[in-house]
């Protein structure tokens, strides 16, 4: 639990910092389009980690369940299957969006789509080879 705290309070410093530096950006720079994500990418993390600290302040018996729920061995198997679930899908997502930028003419993105493919892959047997030798 205190873990948790300290990585939402980091989170929340976090997103401090995103906003300030986006409204520096815009001052120093006239950028906007930096101020816009900086703004709503650091208010959405700021507003997801406040939630989390009142909730876990609110119900600490709900922490203690989380952190039963993160050794017992049928969870662990349930989050395992569903990453290896979401992996397959999110590869035969990028296959899709490979064939439509493919169709559109857009072959920049088509590589980079086709780059991240690879990534993912080797990604898959790499950590498949290093928890092969650690289990």
């Amino acid at each position: 639990m205190k873990h948790q705290k300290k990585f939402f309070i980091a989170v929340v410093v976090l997103g401090v910092a995103l906003l300030v530096s986006g409204f520096i950006v815009e001052a120093l720079l006239g950028e906007s389009r930096f101020l816009g994500f900086a703004t709503g990418f650091g208010s959405a993390i700021i507003a997801v980690a406040v939630v989390n600290l009142a909730r876990n302040k609110r119900d600490p018996q709900l922490v203690k369940e989380q952190e039963i729920n993160e050794k017992d061995e049928r969870h662990i198997q349930i989050r395992g299957r569903a990453a290896q679930n979401t992996f397959y899908v999110s590869l035969f997502g990028m296959v899709a969006v490979v064939i439509a930028f493919v169709f559109l003419d857009y072959m920049v993105p088509c590589f980079i789509m086709i780059g991240l493919m690879f990534l993912h892959a080797i990604s898959y047997f790499a950590f498949l080879g290093h928890y092969d030798k650690k289990m």
